[in-house]
């Protein structure tokens, strides 16, 4: 059976592999001067082109693994399974699996013919300014609620579908929620920014810190300061919770 014919199986996953959106190479500024101290030195990043999902993934597609692989589903959020919104409860070890060779990434990757990966944390901030490396927030330098999924000003339930009519912004490389509705998952390891210009960076390759690093901000938020492109957070690989998803990169294709 043909890569092809297999991915056609999964319809959401397919539709998903398909919303890869194409982001230049190109070189910014990554971090920023007058944000957390995590986010200190802003430093030189150049980074190869490559690709990555214009939402999160969702529960739909996360289900279809789960049938296939005989893997349980996560724990169930109050608002229930809703095919649209992102998946949430979901750790850092079951996308990557815990030697970052297995778990959901490994299965998806097999189907597509493609490698799919968590984007590293460059990557999630370079492709979150949507080719304008200055901007503070994805959309421009002040803070505006209609352009996100957030509790500010209004208190939030619970996660949104991906595709909706309001309190979204597609930005100009064609992502949406690159901040709001979930925190997202990246690929390295949590380590301190040095001031050293950085090539296509992927954290420490092994460190006694298992942190994992987070991109986004999320539903349960109304601080302005979490849904910076510049802001990062960590957590333990083996972390849940129900304001926690991710998103898929990929190569150049």
């Amino acid at each position: 059976m043909s890569i092809g014919k297999q991915l056609s199986r999964y319809p959401a996953l397919k539709a998903y592999v398909e919303s890869l959106c194409s982001i230049p190479a190109g070189t910014f500024q990554m971090g920023c001067a007058s944000g957390y101290i995590i986010e200190k030195p802003v430093h030189s990043v150049m980074l190869s082109a490559f690709r990555m999902a214009a939402t999160p993934v969702t529960v739909a597609v996360w289900k279809e693994y789960c049938k296939a692989t005989s893997t349980p589903l996560p724990k169930e959020p109050s608002w229930g399974f809703i095919d649209d919104h992102p998946v949430i409860y979901v750790s850092w070890n079951d996308i990557m699996g815990i030697d970052g060779k297995g778990g959901f990434c490994a299965w998806a990757t097999e189907l597509a013919g493609i490698k799919l990966m968590l984007p590293t944390e460059a990557q999630f901030e370079y492709a979150a300014r949507g080719g304008q490396s200055w901007l503070e927030y994805p959309w421009g330098n002040g803070f505006d609620d209609s352009k996100l999924w957030c509790s500010k000003p209004t208190d939030r339930k619970s996660t949104a579908p991906v595709i909706r009519p309001s309190n979204i912004f597609r930005n100009g490389y064609g992502l949406t929620d690159m901040v709001g509705n979930v925190w997202d998952w990246c690929f390295d390891l949590y380590a301190p920014y040095t001031s050293a210009s950085e090539t296509d960076p992927i954290g420490p390759n092994s460190s006694s810190d298992t942190r994992r690093c987070v991109r986004g901000g999320s539903w349960y938020y109304d601080d302005p300061e979490f849904f910076r492109c510049a802001n990062r957070g960590w957590l333990g690989p083996d972390s849940r919770d129900d304001d926690f998803g991710f998103r898929l990169s990929a190569g150049p294709g």
